[in-house]
């Protein structure tokens, strides 16, 4: 647990973050919301050996999906797209429309599914995100919001 628990702190040392020592020891996911980021985190095994996986999310970056295994090493994983290519031509344009949303779609889906889903106790930024990424309709309701104020 050493490499994953300094792994973690290197990715997060500028804010000095780190993995609280009891969830480390009793293996517990949970979530840290500090200094503008939510990273929401568990501990798992596979045939590689022990891991923790954490999606994190910062205003001023993009959203990260990692996993940590015990020897260190580091895979990155799935996480949502902030940015979709466009075209001009139409068709291609919506096809292009459909896959971004077809992949955040599934990526939120798999989020909500890890337990890494949005709770109400993540910072401002991670929630106001997830709405305009996760689907189609939540990026509809907030642009309505937007919109028309506080109606």
């Amino acid at each position: 647990m050493r490499r994953i628990e300094e792994r973690f702190s290197q990715s997060f040392q500028v804010w000095r973050i780190q993995l609280p020592r009891e969830a480390v020891e009793q293996r517990r996911r949970g979530k840290i919301v500090e200094a503008g980021w939510t990273i929401w985190y568990l501990f798992g095994s596979d045939d590689s050996g022990e891991y923790l996986d954490y999606y994190s999310s910062h205003r001023m970056t993009n959203d990260s999906h990692v996993r940590i295994y015990a020897d260190g090493r580091v895979v990155g994983l799935e996480s949502l797209w902030e940015m979709r290519t466009s075209s001009d031509d139409p068709d291609e344009d919506a096809r292009l429309k459909d896959e971004f949303w077809a992949h955040n779609e599934r990526v939120a889906r798999m989020l909500e599914e890890k337990g890494f889903g949005l709770r109400g106790d993540e910072h401002g930024s991670a929630i106001v995100r997830r709405g305009l990424l996760e689907s189609r309709e939540s990026n509809r309701r907030i642009r309505r919001i937007d919109e028309h104020g506080d109606d």
